[in-house]
């Protein structure tokens, strides 16, 4: 994603303050004015565990990006940025190539709400937390490749395991084929109709996140946007 270089700009060296909150206990090496405006624009530190980071503030100090280089190889590997209605976006580029591979969404609390993978810029596989209890129950996967989503992995009796498999064997949008995937032992959940119906739902409702442009941009860091806030969780 980019460089572990230094930013351009009025910097102020520092060894014994602490980062933000995000690197709860970090160091703070240096502090940069980019525009010159009496106010710190850039933190450069590491956290606790010694990851390298760069927390990027506004001109009233809240942190609005922070950007960590996880394998410590010189690249900043991961973004963590304010989203839509008090969640958080954390991008992972773990090949280097200056794309993100994964984005998460968490939520206010801190739980993960969605896991997308990426691949050449297209969303090839979505794990999705749909009843809201902090667990990832339904994955979407884009088996073909083709922009659409053909196979859906469930927990249809809820016990915390995936367990039964929907696939649109023709394209058309609708679940062709149900199969139960449980453990050997395991009876399959009484009403497949009601899962396939809820597999069906599951998809469009992917389907229509997916067509809205600002949910999982991996290129938009406009950290200058009113929902781009962020409340310094501690993701690394």
């Amino acid at each position: 994603m980019s460089d572990s270089t230094s930013t351009p700009g009025t910097s102020t060296p520092t060894t014994e303050s602490t980062a933000p909150d995000n690197a709860a206990q970090g160091t703070t090496h240096s502090a940069v004015d980019i525009d010159r405006d009496g106010n710190a624009d850039v933190v450069h530190g590491t956290t606790a565990e010694g990851t390298p980071i760069n927390t990027y503030l506004d001109d009233n100090g809240n942190v609005v990006l922070v950007e960590a280089d996880t394998d410590d190889n010189g690249t900043f590997d991961t973004l963590v940025y304010g989203g839509p209605d008090g969640t958080t976006i954390v991008e992972s580029d773990s090949d280097d190539d200056g794309s993100a591979d994964v984005v998460a969404q968490l939520s206010e609390t801190g739980d993960v709400m969605q896991i997308n993978h990426i691949e050449d810029g297209q969303i090839v596989s979505s794990a999705i937390d749909v009843d809201g209890d902090g667990n990832l129950d339904v994955q979407l996967v884009d088996t073909d490749r083709d922009g659409g989503y053909e196979t859906i992995v469930m927990d249809a009796d809820n016990d915390g395991s995936p367990d039964t498999v929907v696939t649109d064997t023709d394209g058309d949008g609708q679940a062709d084929s149900v199969s139960y995937t449980g453990s050997a032992g395991d009876t399959a959940p009484e009403d497949m109709d009601s899962a396939t119906a809820d597999a069906d739902a599951t998809a469009d409702a992917g389907a229509a996140a997916d067509d809205d442009s600002t949910a999982y941009d991996a290129t938009a860091y406009d950290t200058g946007r009113d929902d781009a806030t962020l409340d310094a969780p501690d993701a690394f």
